[in-house]
């Protein structure tokens, strides 16, 4: 089924991306231990706080770290595998959608748990990850196939039709 090796391909993407994003937050966060503990961060006078400032980027660095390596876990618990056209659309879909106006082009979404915000790039689509809780997440779940969600774009209402859900 070309749907379900789209999707295959989202989420193998999806991965690769939260995969980078950890890669460059560990070497930042311990750049900024480094930082802390190196000797010419070591104060001056009494107000100096450069090793304070880098030991608390360090544990908000960390944090990050610790954010983005449960994110990729939590991917793997996600179900992403394919649906029937008529379900509705739920955490997990890949779903397409038209302007019903014509004048748009059509846009593409992954709802995800992990990686909202990221631009996915697949057999030359571009896919937007959406939250389930982010705005327009919110307005796709539980709706079908050809439904009809009004949408704000710029200032403007548009509405868009479901045209693929997978």
């Amino acid at each position: 089924m070309k749907d379900a090796s789209v999707k295959a391909r989202l989420v193998e993407v999806l991965r690769k991306t939260l995969e980078d994003e950890l890669s460059v937050l560990r070497a930042s966060a311990a750049a900024a231990r480094d930082g802390a503990t190196h000797e010419d961060a070591k104060a001056e006078h009494q107000y100096d706080t450069r090793a304070l400032e880098l030991s608390y980027l360090a544990g908000a660095q960390t944090a990050r770290v610790e954010r983005s390596s449960a994110a990729l876990t939590a991917l793997d618990e996600l179900d992403f595998r394919p649906v029937s056209p008529d379900a509705p659309i739920s955490v997990g879909s890949a779903v397409r959608v038209e302007d019903v106006d014509g004048k748009g082009e059509a846009r593409n979404y992954l709802l995800s748990a992990v990686g909202g915000g990221n631009r996915l790039q697949v057999d030359g689509n571009t896919w937007q990850v959406l939250s389930p809780s982010s705005p327009l997440g919110k307005a796709l779940l539980g709706k079908r196939m050809n439904d009809v969600v009004p949408w704000r774009v710029k200032g403007a209402e548009r509405e868009f039709e479901i045209v693929e859900i997978f």
